[in-house]
């Protein structure tokens, strides 16, 4: 199923207080406004430290229609309300699939330190990224 902005507004994931995005291809960072040098600094350290996996990323994008969802919660508290079971781990961000998505949803603003881990996070998902679309369209064109 692929994912809209309305399917997403309507989905656990989102907050209200989302009023800005970076869309750079398959990655879609989601942040109110107030934490926009943050997403900045995690849109230029995709691109410096993630050049072949986002290229990858991009090719199974392109042809599911699929992104990864980077969303920067404005507090905690919002976090919890969109991750079950988050509250039982004190780790700055989460992870889940949606759908053909995955959703990694950062614990409010997080610090400097965290940001190797939301990077690795990131390349982990990219190389092991396998939209259930992806792989029907591969058993299609196998027939």
């Amino acid at each position: 199923m692929r994912s809209s902005y309305t399917t997403l507004m309507q989905s656990k994931y989102f907050n209200p207080a989302f009023n800005s995005a970076i869309f750079d291809g398959p990655v879609r960072i989601y942040f109110a406004q107030f934490h926009e040098a943050l997403a900045l600094k995690i849109y230029f350290l995709i691109q410096q430290k993630l050049g072949a996996e986002m290229a990858k990323a991009k090719e199974i994008s392109k042809a599911t229609g699929a992104n990864i969802l980077v969303m920067v919660y404005p507090t905690a508290d919002s976090f919890l309300l969109s991750f079950d079971g988050a509250e039982k781990s004190q780790g700055p961000l989460e992870v889940e699939k949606w759908h053909d998505d995955v959703v990694i949803g950062l614990r409010g603003p997080i610090e400097d330190e965290n940001l190797d881990l939301l990077i690795e996070t990131l390349r982990l998902t990219m190389e092991n990224w396998r939209p259930a679309s992806l792989e029907v369209t591969s058993a299609l064109a196998e027939l």
